[in-house]
């Protein structure tokens, strides 16, 4: 027996990696929402001990894709033993795409608890092309072409390629799309000065889009061409990993665009009607699987009725903002509330006021837990009456069939009645009816499992008004990120932007008691909303006026009974595991469907 490693066998073609490595495994891992998987291939890339922390992270590389990877604490000595070096080939045994790790960053990546080496003599990073014997160029000018990493020539005699093409590692790119849609110019100040920020999202022929975030010099350049609907050459962008918090697409990457980059008009004729990302449309019934989602959703159904044009004072700088109630109704026989903001309300519920019944697809929708289930537009979204669209036109004749047989007569419910019994936030089971001690088995899962969720009835017993109840949060649309007070302002470290207020949300922990025991459980700002009957900024108010008064209102609201959606979830700090409860929707208990609850224990059915 002898530790003598065998000489490493030559490996100079890609075939000998592809044998190695799971086509496709990144995706696999991605794709797997939080659910153990095993036996996946990649290589790692970059392996690095992580700052202040006892854990090891890599970038995990299919050939095609990539995803960071973090190693769990367990497995810290056998990596600085130097057993695994990048470009290593592993096969993860143990393996799960973590969503929810840090959601106020919106950071995203798989958790590696165990693996097996396969390969340890590479060198290069993989990707997944032909071996020199099979694809060596025969010409100086196929040569050229593929150094360009497949570059096709346009009729101009720019070269361009695919958005799916594209990945951080590459260098000099190209790509030919439309401007799908653009946002509004923003300023920021920070240490550097004055800045602008502006997202677009761009589409190729191909239907893939990407985000792009343009700056001050860009913006400059460039702004005054960019046209939506219009076709551009886009080049000397720079790529980086998708923050899914924010992005429109579910592209993996990003795009930033600074003064560096180039964006010409393409003269080209061009078929755009082949630029369009293709609809993720979600029934009305399913969008309780939605709330609070990070990916983009779309809706195609019958406007049954438009309210009158409203408007809200902003808190953050004291200005109005127009909005519009719509009904929305599809052949699932569910309605939902569509909240239509800014040029949405008052340029198409105009139009949609004015109309009778007609069908409308929304794209890029916020869903809310807002009387149970509701949906609203934001900057980002685009709204589209009587569809022509190819991909919608089956959908749009079969939903107009619907409607005018059966659907303006039929009984409908609201998506949010019976939320208890849609699918949890972060796991694909339906919340099924339970206690706060079957929320609390005696065995912890391990931090790699799937969160489970379920809907008890039990009250608030303790409120600790000595604990930080709220936080103060950038207030800005869409973004809860803390902020910090200098010099009078706010500043938000997450967008480099500071504002003249803040926005106070909620984030606190009670204790909740039913009768099969006690548990403390984390609220969030919407859930302690109902549940204090009070709003952070007004209790902020109070606390700051009369101490007293403060912690008699926090008292008030103990002893109150609710029907709640709980998730817990196994998380792992300094080598322990932890159970951690989190209240994802709260509401008045329905005492009748109690009634029959406790009917059906006594029953023996439930």
């Amino acid at each position: 027996h002898t530790n003598a490693r065998p000489p490493a066998p030559p490996l100079n073609a890609a075939s000998t990696m592809a044998d190695c490595v799971t086509p496709g495994g990144v995706r696999r891992i991605r794709e797997s929402a939080d659910t153990p998987i095993r036996d996946v291939s990649v290589q790692v890339l970059d392996l690095k001990a992580m700052d202040s922390s006892s854990r090891y992270s890599a970038m995990l590389n299919d050939g095609e894709t990539q995803m960071v990877g973090v190693f769990a604490e367990a497995l810290f000595d056998k990596l600085a033993g130097g057993l695994v070096k990048s470009h290593a080939v592993l096969k993860l045994t143990d393996v799960a795409y973590q969503k929810e790790i840090d959601q106020a960053s919106g950071k995203h990546y798989a958790v590696i608890t165990n693996f097996e080496m396969v390969n340890d003599h590479m060198t290069e990073k993989f990707s997944h092309i032909k071996s020199e014997s099979e694809s060596e160029p025969k010409t100086p000018a196929a040569k050229k072409q593929r150094t360009d990493g497949g570059a096709v020539p346009t009729s101009s005699g720019k070269k361009s390629q695919s958005i799916a093409s594209l990945n951080p590692y590459m260098g000099n790119w190209t790509i030919k799309a439309k401007l799908s849609s653009k946002g509004d110019i923003r300023t920021f100040r920070n240490a550097r000065g004055e800045g602008k920020v502006c997202t677009i999202e761009l589409v190729d022929e191909a239907g893939t889009a990407i985000q792009a975030t343009m700056w001050k010099d860009a913006i400059d350049a460039y702004d005054a061409i960019l046209e939506v609907g219009k076709v551009f050459f886009v080049s000397r962008g720079s790529l980086r990993p998708s923050n899914r918090q924010y992005s429109t697409t579910n592209n993996d990457y990003e795009m930033s665009l600074d003064g560096k980059c180039s964006i010409e008009v393409c003269t080209e004729e061009v078929d755009v009607a082949k630029m369009e990302r293709p609809y993720e449309l979600c029934k009305i019934d399913q969008l309780a699987q939605k709330i609070n989602s990070r990916t983009p959703t779309d809706v195609l159904a019958v406007v049954t009725q438009v309210g009158e044009l409203g408007s809200i004072r902003r808190k953050s700088d004291n200005t109005e903002a127009q909005k519009r109630e719509v009904t929305l109704l599809d052949d699932s026989r569910r309605t939902v509330s569509l909240t239509l903001w800014g040029s949405f309300a008052t340029e198409q519920g105009e139009q949609l006021a004015n109309m009778v019944a007609p069908v409308i697809v929304v794209r890029s929708l916020r869903v809310s837990d807002f009387n149970g289930v509701s949906i609203g537009t934001v900057a980002r979204s685009l709204l589209v009456v009587e569809p022509t669209a190819s991909e919608l036109c089956d959908k749009v004749a079969a939903l107009r069939a619907w409607y005018d047989a059966e659907g303006a007569t039929a009984e409908t419910v609201s998506a949010g009645a019976g939320l208890a019994t849609a699918q949890g936030a972060g796991g694909g089971n339906a919340a099924q009816r339970t206690s706060l001690v079957g929320m609390q088995p005696e065995e912890i899962p391990p931090a790699t499992a799937k969160p489970e969720v379920g809907v008890v009835c039990a009250t608030a017993v303790m409120i600790k008004a000595d604990q930080p109840m709220y936080y103060c949060a950038c207030p800005e649309e869409g973004n809860n990120k803390k902020v910090v007070e200098e010099n009078g302002q706010w500043y938000c470290e997450a967008n480099q932007k500071t504002y003249d207020s803040c926005t106070r949300r909620y984030i606190l922990r009670l204790k909740l008691e039913d009768t099969t025991g006690e548990a403390w459980v984390n609220l969030f700002h919407e859930q302690a909303v109902e549940i204090l009957g009070i709003s952070a900024e007004d209790l902020h108010s109070i606390r700051e006026r009369d101490p007293a008064a403060y912690e008699r209102r926090i008292k008030a609201a103990q002893f109150s009974t609710w029907s709640l959606k709980i998730k817990s979830k196994t998380e792992e700090y300094q080598g322990e595991s932890k159970r951690r409860l989190t209240v994802t929707h709260c509401a008045p208990p329905d005492y009748a469907a109690e009634a029959k609850h406790l009917l059906a224990l006594i029953q023996g059915k439930a």
